[in-house]
């Protein structure tokens, strides 16, 4: 079977198995811990597998610790920094993308602004009489945060299909490519389109009322006709690229096995985490922290390979930032502490006299999907979406800065 099978490697066997492809089993295991936490806890969110007690503090080890808190603090927001320090620190990137480094602040306006457009619209129109119910205020929140998640999950879906091209790239693997396209794209994005239309999701606190489940003929609604016909197009995309694939090994021809492994792992995890209530509660760690986990592998080798063996002066501080993986461990944990606990939070609880604290951990739980925005306050909401910015930026700069077949520096360091 192995001569049928062709496998190319991005980085070595080693490196790719571990931070490429199987950076996917985190995201398996994350099934699993809630998984076990279901089937233990009678409260599922709050029930603690075991506790450390140092002193007289005790921490207890519950779903919210072991996949929420451990995928924002340990892989999501060093991962965030990654970007920063790839792009602010690099003399290259500021003379090549000026103004689009500079723009990318914007982003940290945007929450703040769609949050408090509603109160400032309803504030005009009072004066000539015309008046706007109290509850649609919240209606710029859950635009934004809607779009926020909807670009994260963009955000990732485009790193997998970055990957995924890469091991086409490494093979030589162009006779398929429209083939490859409409099935990685439709078993990343049909799984989405179940979630939005399936029978729980009007139940799922945090996500906004699409008016999907209303009925619209009769008993008929848009989510009883989209549902069924998305469930036989994921089946039917599966059995068209299975039977090609074995197609392919009958007249003799090799595998992109690489390509396969990849998707094997990563498809079947997105549709997973959108198919069913409980994991839906937590679908952002489960389909992100795989990316987490890839995005740092590939940050750290392009800056290993360009900063490190050129002692260039202008290198000095991206050379300093990624001299090596304890360094660059070390910073990207003090860049969260500093996004969500640092002097400026303190700085902002102080002048706001807001419950910052509750407001951070709304950012997370919003990130995560299983938090609800209207159920903050407008200023909780403004400083929950601020923070959102540094996620809001990393998404765009990113989008920039990892073109393969545009970039010669991109292909140089990262040896494509």
């Amino acid at each position: 079977m192995k001569r049928h099978l062709n496998f190319e490697w991005i980085l070595d066997l080693k490196r790719d198995l571990i931070f490429y492809i199987g950076s996917a089993l985190i995201g398996w295991l994350y099934v699993g811990i809630i998984w076990y936490a279901s089937h233990h806890f009678s409260n599922t969110r709050e029930g603690s597998f075991s506790s450390l007690h140092v002193g007289d503090f005790e921490i207890s080890f519950t779903l919210q610790l072991l996949v929420v808190t451990s995928w924002a603090i340990l892989l999501d927001a060093p991962h965030i920094w990654a970007t920063l320090g790839r792009t602010l620190f690099d003399i290259d990137e500021w003379n090549d993308r000026h103004f689009q480094l500079l723009g990318s602040f914007g982003f940290f306006l945007a929450g703040p602004i769609a949050i408090s457009f509603p109160y400032f619209l309803a504030y005009g129109t009072a004066k000539y009489g015309f008046y706007i119910k109290k509850e649609t205020m919240s209606i710029g929140a859950i635009a934004f945060f809607t779009f926020f998640r909807l670009w994260a999950y963009y955000h990732v879906v485009r790193q997998h299909w970055g990957f995924f091209s890469l091991y086409k790239r490494k093979a030589n693997d162009y006779g398929t490519n429209r083939l490859d396209y409409w099935f990685f794209n439709l078993t990343m994005y049909i799984p989405l389109v179940m979630f939005i239309t399936g029978s729980f999701y009007p139940r799922l606190r945090g996500y906004p009322n699409l008016g999907l489940h209303e009925p619209i003929i009769g008993s008929l609604s848009i989510s009883s006709i989209l549902y069924p016909l998305s469930a036989r197009l994921y089946l039917f995309v599966l059995m068209i690229y299975l039977f090609y694939q074995l197609r392919l090994l009958l007249v003799g021809e090799k595998l992109n096995a690489s390509k396969l492994l990849y998707m094997l792992l990563i498809a079947p995890l997105h549709f997973v985490a959108f198919s069913d209530p409980l994991f839906a509660a937590f679908i952002t760690p489960i389909v992100t922290v795989g990316h987490n986990v890839q995005y740092h592998c590939i940050v750290y080798t392009y800056a290993q390979n360009k900063y490190q063996p050129n002692l260039n002066p202008k290198y000095k501080v991206p050379r300093t930032l990624f001299k090596n993986l304890t360094t660059y461990m070390i910073i990207g944990i003090i860049f969260t502490f500093l996004c969500y606990r640092g002097p400026w939070i303190n700085w902002l609880k102080k002048i706001t006299g807001l419950g910052l604290d509750k407001a951070v951990f709304h950012t997370v739980g919003m990130m995560a999907g299983i938090s609800d925005p209207t159920k903050l306050k407008l200023g909780q909401q403004v400083t929950a979406s601020m923070i959102s910015g540094f996620a809001l930026q990393h998404y765009y700069l990113d989008s920039i800065i990892w073109r393969v077949n545009k970039d010669k520096r991109v292909q140089k360091y990262l040896n494509v």
